[in-house]
């Protein structure tokens, strides 16, 4: 493989933690990096299972308290309270960085693999990315990259293959020469299919209930294990 390009959300960053917990507090349930990391993972799955045809308006939120343990009766108050909490930039929620991560992606920018990020977001995951010192275009704090391509600017998201385009050509691969790391089957397996990158799930809770359909990691550095494989 000659590239290797990335989601954000679910892979390099989750929802932080401390936007979490205050909105939480009457619940009685204990929220902290760890726990607001794998809550995520429950969120992302709950996507997933939901028909690829139907919107996933609401899906998210009641799974990730799912995740955190708070009992069912208490879902929907906390959810509105937890939706209040995230009524502010994305800037401002989406800080926390998935736990070696930032190993895995050094280990990748060593391999000397050309490296891309794609992420649906509000137009803000270039700044998200160089405030946490995650990457950026050229040089700077963070790893260096080659594209970082949020569907906020160029007006097209995943699923849609279009958007992969945006990544590929200043990379300057074919698509099958790229894998495409995100932690969803409805928006990065199966958009990576439809542009004909190779898809790899990240899955660190090992949640997947298709471990045969695509490949899979548990860690940003089992990506660059992939890569050398593939040659």
């Amino acid at each position: 493989m000659k590239a290797v390009i990335l989601d954000v959300g679910g892979v390099l960053l989750v929802p932080h933690f401390d936007t979490v917990a205050p909105a939480l507090e009457p619940f009685e349930v204990s929220v902290d990096a760890a726990s607001a990391e794998r809550a995520h993972f429950y969120g992302a799955l709950a996507l997933d299972e939901a028909p690829y045809d139907q919107p996933d308006t609401g899906l998210y939120i009641p799974a990730y308290l799912e995740g955190l343990g708070v009992a069912p009766e208490d879902r929907p108050l906390a959810g509105e309270r937890l939706r209040a909490a995230w009524s502010v930039p994305n800037l401002d929620v989406w800080r926390q960085q998935v736990r070696g991560s930032m190993v895995g992606l050094r280990k990748l920018a060593d391999s000397d693999v050309k490296l891309g990020i794609i992420s649906n977001s509000d137009g803000s995951v270039e700044e998200q990315l160089r405030r946490g010192r995650i990457c950026q275009i050229g040089e700077g704090f963070g790893v260096p990259v080659l594209a970082i391509i949020d569907s906020g600017v160029v007006g097209v998201a995943k699923p849609a293959a279009e958007i992969f385009r945006h990544a590929l050509d200043p990379l300057g691969v074919e698509p099958e020469q790229a894998l495409y790391v995100g932690d969803t089957r409805r928006y990065d397996v199966r958009g990576a299919r439809a542009a004909g990158l190779v898809p790899v799930h990240f899955d660190p809770y090992e949640l997947c209930p298709e471990p045969n359909d695509h490949a899979h990691v548990v860690t940003l550095s089992d990506v660059e294990t992939l890569v050398r494989e593939d040659g």
